[in-house]
């Protein structure tokens, strides 16, 4: 499903309203007078809403009905910050252009004058020494620090066209999950947002507030944003677990925050950029596990899917990719050693994408091949041949 007019206008947002948990349809006997009461955008989005009742959602199904509606999936695309146009203009220098250098080079080089100041402390003491900066160095060297931070931080959170990713893979399942996070953080951050559903063993880093105090002890802007977002998080985490910190959908308003989010691009550059997976990952209740990910396959520029190993959940993925005929979105991964597990699943549905891998470490084998893939997946999700 590809992202239309509609989407970008605005009307995903009207669509969502109609996600809402009515008390009416939470009931084993419904009210029939309240349903009446439902637009029709309401009871389609009732007729999916796992808050509602088995007998809820079947009424909702059979209101559609009477009212000379055809039943059919509700489904959310959210727009993402990438178009058919900059995909033609600027191809992968839309992600490995001057913007990835600047992030790049001055997050290196702040870790260079940290060891650098580091291994001449080091050195000064393993011979006795005092190691001391004349006042002007002193604040030479800070104003450098600063400039280099604030260089990387305006390159990260500024980020105008970052892409959004979807990743798909096996759970709780620490000999493929470990991997599997090397391999995003070396091949796939450089895109921009990838998402994926959280589980014990790829998760959101439970310190990341550490790294943000540390970071703020030599850079007055993370300092404000420390001392001033704090209170501010944790309001918003006691109201609303998805519009701030690590996403949680466990009912339908926590969907709605999670897919309005999906349009916050400041807010997600700096979530993504202040972990070291680089990613947005989102942890849900059996009951919504596949409505995210739908909302994710239908939002998404592209998506990967890691087959090391095929589980139930895996295979219902798969089976939605080929039955809404999605496979060009789509780039398929596994850890090396799995290719037989792999190419066997993708048979078995009649694809014919190739399969790369990836080693142990993450560095993916046949790098340029899969950035290609990559390229060419986007480009099928806007609609471009």
């Amino acid at each position: 499903m590809g992202m239309t007019q509609d989407d970008q206008a605005g009307h995903w947002r009207r669509k969502l309203r109609n996600m809402r948990t009515f008390p009416a349809l939470r009931r084993q006997a419904p009210d029939a007078e309240a349903l009446a009461r439902l637009s029709d955008g309401e009871c389609a989005a009732a007729v999916e809403n796992p808050d509602h009742s088995e007998a809820g959602r079947a009424a909702a199904a059979q209101a559609l009905s009477a009212r000379g509606l055809t039943v059919e999936r509700w489904r959310l695309a959210v727009p993402g910050f990438i178009n058919a146009e900059d995909l033609t203009q600027k191809g992968a220098r839309l992600f490995f252009g001057a913007g990835r250098a600047v992030r790049k080079w001055s997050g290196l080089a702040i870790f260079a004058v940290l060891i650098g100041i580091f291994a001449a402390v080091a050195w000064f003491d393993s011979r006795g020494a005092y190691f001391e900066l004349s006042d002007d160095a002193a604040g030479m060297l800070g104003l450098a620090m600063i400039a280099l931070l604030l260089t990387w931080f305006a390159a990260s959170a500024l980020r105008r066209k970052p892409a959004r990713i979807l990743l798909l893979r096996k759970f709780n399942v620490r000999a493929v999950s470990t991997p599997l996070e090397r391999m995003m953080a070396q091949e796939l951050r450089p895109y921009g947002h990838v998402a994926s559903l959280s589980d014990k063993h790829i998760r959101r880093d439970n310190f990341g507030w550490v790294s943000i105090a540390l970071l703020s002890i030599s850079n007055p802007l993370a300092a404000a944003w420390f001392v001033i977002g704090l209170p501010i998080r944790f309001i918003f985490r006691l109201f609303d677990r998805s519009a701030m910190g690590p996403a949680v959908v466990l009912n339908a308003r926590d969907y709605r925050n999670l897919a309005r989010r999906l349009r916050d691009r400041i807010g997600l550059n700096i979530q993504v950029a202040m972990t070291k997976k680089e990613a947005f990952l989102v942890r849900t209740s059996d009951a919504w596990w596949q409505l995210v990910i739908r909302l994710f396959m239908d939002s998404s520029d592209a998506i990967v899917v890691d087959l090391s190993q095929v589980a139930a959940g895996t295979e219902w993925e798969l089976d939605v990719i080929r039955d809404e005929q999605s496979q060009a979105r789509c780039v398929f991964v596994a850890i090396w050693g799995q290719a037989e597990t792999a190419e066997a699943a993708l048979r078995a549905r009649g694809f014919d994408n190739p399969c790369f891998f990836y080693a142990p470490d993450g560095e993916m084998q046949r790098r340029g091949d899969f950035r290609a893939a990559l390229l060419r997946a986007m480009r099928a999700a806007h609609g471009l041949a």
